[in-house]
């Protein structure tokens, strides 16, 4: 199938496919930025939460517990995905990656109101299933929307936008160094992708060739 066959053409593309392309880099960068928060508010909010300024003997349980939450977040990255990517079968890639951006938006600042270590494990599992989502959807759409010719250089052009993520959360943790008395603004930052839903509610169309799949498809909800 090539760009002709779902709705590209040649040569020249249509907003709607640079809106799509914009949004998924921006999907991706903001993906990239969730993924680097947590390594460096991690220390600052266990040592909060842990009382080890009162407790400096409970500095050891830090590091186990960073591990725990970051296999809960990469466990729930790759559930995310299969979630979301059935979802986005279901209701269009559009909707659901507009859900998959609320989830981890809206979990990510959540952890700023986290109490206790459970409490940010269970939001960065959360957290962790919107941006699964957001990588599969992004990508889909623009599978479904570019030329089969530009797929492969845009598909690493994607990959770097999260690089440049956690390159961007990095700069902010060095210039604003995270304490134990102040680690909770991050994750409020954390939430601003947030706002890049009205970008893709608007200008993002549906995909094409899932329109055309809905279309020809009987539906099945009880075996599923």
């Amino acid at each position: 199938m090539d760009g002709r066959d779902i709705g590209v053409r040649e040569p020249g593309l249509s907003r709607a496919a640079w809106a799509t392309l914009i949004a998924a880099l921006l999907g991706w960068l903001f993906d990239g930025f969730e993924m680097g928060l947590f390594p460096i508010v991690a220390p600052s909010a266990l040592a909060d939460m842990l009382d080890t300024a009162h407790a400096p003997e409970r500095v050891r349980e830090i590091a186990p517990l960073i591990a725990r939450v970051t296999a809960a977040f990469l466990i729930g990255a790759a559930a995310g995905g299969v979630l979301f990517g059935w979802l986005g079968d279901r209701i269009g890639r559009v909707r659901a990656l507009s859900l998959s951006i609320l989830t981890y938006s809206l979990c990510t600042g959540v952890g700023a109101l986290a109490r206790t270590p459970f409490e940010l494990g269970v939001s960065r599992f959360i957290a962790a299933l919107g941006m699964g989502g957001e990588w599969s959807l992004g990508v889909a759409l623009i599978m479904e929307c570019w030329p089969t010719r530009l797929r492969p250089v845009l598909a690493g052009v994607i990959g770097a936008a999260a690089n440049a993520g956690l390159l961007l959360v990095a700069s902010i943790g060095r210039t604003f160094p995270v304490h134990p008395g102040s680690w909770r603004w991050m994750f409020v930052v954390g939430a601003a992708p947030a706002l890049l839903i009205f970008f893709v509610r608007l200008a993002v169309p549906e995909s094409k060739p899932w329109q055309a799949a809905v279309r020809e498809r009987r539906a099945a909800p009880l075996r599923e």
